[in-house]
């Protein structure tokens, strides 16, 4: 059924708005100076990171780099430092979340990396059970369990 010329009028109008929002945001992120190559590089600074470049262990514990050892890209990927309390010591760096920016990167560059491999099910002694018959198999055991375990006495009811 082909479409009136009042749907055509509303999918144009649709489409042109859409349009519009989609330059007024490329103009904003023009102004900011915020491109896909300088996304795509922020993204690259966590994924790349290494704990190893910003902070060293040793026999007091943990404590930051020398300022002139640390670098730019690496500091770019902490997302919180925690000291502790009492001691005023360097206590916990978190690094932002490597894995979704390599997944943001992967999805950017088109890679069509493989899914990750869903956890295998605990076999079942029969797998064509109904699974409202094995609930009730599983109630009726631990009641007959609880019931040993009052001296065999049904509850009054």
């Amino acid at each position: 059924m082909p479409l009136n010329i009042t749907s055509r009028w509303l999918q144009r109008r649709r489409r042109k708005a859409a349009q519009a929002r989609l330059d007024e945001t490329i103009e904003r992120a023009a102004k900011l100076g915020i491109t896909p190559e300088r996304v795509l590089e922020e993204y690259r600074r966590i994924a790349f990171a290494n704990l190893s470049h910003i902070v060293h262990w040793g026999d007091t514990g943990m404590s930051f780099k020398p300022d002139g050892e640390l670098d730019p890209e690496d500091i770019a990927a902490i997302c919180e430092i925690v000291e502790s309390a009492k001691e005023h010591k360097l206590y916990r760096v978190k690094l932002y979340d490597k894995r979704a920016a390599l997944d943001a990167i992967a999805r950017y560059l088109g890679m069509n990396l493989p899914a990750a491999s869903p956890p295998e099910e605990e076999p079942t002694t029969n797998d064509k059970e109904d699974p409202y018959d094995a609930l009730i198999r599983e109630l009726d055991r631990l009641a007959a369990k609880a019931d040993k375990g009052s001296g065999g006495e049904a509850p009054a009811a």
